[in-house]
């Protein structure tokens, strides 16, 4: 990408002549095929294009902070969270400052010169976060009871349901795992993950777990050599195709109906099984240092919230008011 080629002030194609928000998130694409998808899906949002490719060079240019408050205004008023508008602003601020490195070589004309989704953090409206919601230790026992294991997508999905609640992995995390993962380290069976950051961790497979695992691997016909490399949780419905890495959307699918089929009538998602894993290992009395490495979390002070959010509601002056 050492060329910038500018056909005309409003198309701009980068070498092969390959549009230039292709080229960005082909570049985001190597680190992350979802991250890549997310980036695009906000581009376009933003743009209001059903294709990156009708977005022009002129197009980016006229963006200014008004267009940007706007935008942030409109998502507020659809009630997405705040987590979703701050990844919406950093997916087009990261096209900006990609944008702004480059020089066309044969007229030294700069792209663009402004980010205006820069520094828009302390500009935007603030919403309001929704509180994480998560189940309790009796609704874990009903939900993993519920699920019927003698079908192959029943055994699949109480495996990965049991194998969130006992590690407190993230999403990613558990639907990158391929069968060669799973290790014996020491007297320990294991799984390698990858965490935030790339980095390789090792995490302890619980005894029931690992015979859930198995069982599937063994179902699905995978018990052989020559399938170590193949992901541990694939797909088995018209949704995806057989054979095939899990898409992270199947997860929180997956969960809305088991939960509706056993009448738990909570807003969950995927993370809710980290956040209800965290949760127990606290109540549970496990120290604070040891739930941080079991969650995985890079300061003390994000497993302090759990903490925090446990001890507001335990002892509470409340409890004595004997008034009713």
């Amino acid at each position: 990408m050492n060329e910038i080629i500018l056909h005309s002030k409003k198309e701009l194609y980068l070498e092969k002549n390959k549009h230039f928000i292709q080229c960005f998130l082909d570049i985001k694409g190597g680190r992350s095929k979802y991250t890549a998808i997310s980036y695009e899906k906000d581009i376009k949002d933003f743009f209001n294009k059903s294709d990156v490719t009708e977005i022009t060079i002129e197009n980016i240019r006229e963006i200014n902070i008004f267009h940007v408050q706007k935008f942030i205004l409109d998502l507020q008023n659809q009630g997405l969270s705040s987590a979703t508008i701050n990844r919406k602003i950093s997916s087009l601020s990261a096209l900006y400052k990609w944008l702004m490195k480059y020089e066309d070589n044969y007229s030294d004309i700069r792209i663009i010169k402004f980010n205006p989704f820069a520094n828009v953090k302390e500009e935007k409206p603030i919403v309001t976060n929704k509180v994480t919601e998560f189940l309790t230790e009796e609704e874990t026992k009903i939900l993993l009871g519920s699920i019927d294991t003698t079908t192959v997508l029943g055994l699949r999905n109480k495996a990965i349901l049991a194998l969130a609640l006992t590690t407190a992995l993230r999403k990613s995390e558990m639907i990158n795992i391929k069968i060669c993962h799973i290790k014996k380290y020491g007297e320990y069976d294991v799984i390698e993950v990858t965490r935030k950051g790339n980095k390789k961790d090792l995490v302890k497979l619980q005894p029931k777990v690992k015979s859930l695992i198995e069982k599937y691997i063994l179902v699905t016909g995978r018990d052989k050599e020559e399938y170590n490399n193949s992901y541990l949780f694939i797909g088995h419905s018209s949704n995806n195709r057989n054979g095939e890495k899990l898409n992270p959307s199947t997860l929180n699918y997956m969960l809305k109906n088991i939960c509706s089929k056993c009448n738990i009538n909570k807003k969950l998602k995927v993370h809710s099984t980290r956040h209800t894993a965290i949760t127990m290992a606290i109540t549970q009395g496990a120290t604070i240092e040891k739930v941080r490495e079991f969650a995985a979390h890079s300061s003390i002070a994000t497993t302090n919230r759990y903490v925090h959010s446990i001890d507001k509601l335990k002892d509470n002056p409340g409890d004595n008011m004997d008034i009713i």
